[in-house]
């Protein structure tokens, strides 16, 4: 191949890879491989369900107690950035009153795992929709059960 038409190749390649060639950091990659809080939560107090633009779902569990959330997993079926985005929402929701979780943002997660490509940066916020989705439910929920009937 002559040099031209490797040049036109390799501009090619890097138009179609876009920002998908960006490095992850050693944390994203840790969580995406070794992910935790995975799993369902056994008669959850809440969840949250999304499917994200790019197809991944994610469902987010959590356990609260005297109104601060002691437990959170996630289930997904995302490629590994969403794995990192879902292990650490649940990280930083874990031991947050419900309206100190509401404050987190995609870019909470984005900070927390050192980055993410701009490739990957839905996947931050599938997980904040997914935890907010379970919040939104619990109020709801919370709202139903205070309810107080008067005749």
């Amino acid at each position: 191949m002559d040099k031209a038409a490797e040049e036109i190749f390799e501009q090619l390649e890097h138009y179609f890879m876009g920002e998908a060639s960006e490095p992850y950091s050693d944390k994203a990659l840790t969580l995406a491989y070794e992910p935790i809080n995975v799993g369902e939560i056994e008669n959850p107090d809440t969840s949250g369900y999304v499917k994200g633009s790019c197809g991944d779902e994610m469902t987010i569990f959590l356990k609260v107690q005297n109104g601060k959330i002691y437990d959170a997993k996630f289930l997904t079926d995302g490629c590994g950035a969403t794995l990192a985005c879902g292990s650490t929402v649940t990280e930083l929701a874990k031991g947050k009153t419900i309206w100190e979780a509401k404050k987190i943002y995609p870019q909470s997660i984005v900070n927390y795992l050192g980055g993410l490509p701009v490739s990957h940066l839905h996947c931050a916020f599938l997980a904040v929709r997914a935890l907010r989705k379970a919040l939104d439910n619990l109020n709801s929920r919370e709202e139903i059960n205070n309810v107080s009937y008067s005749f």
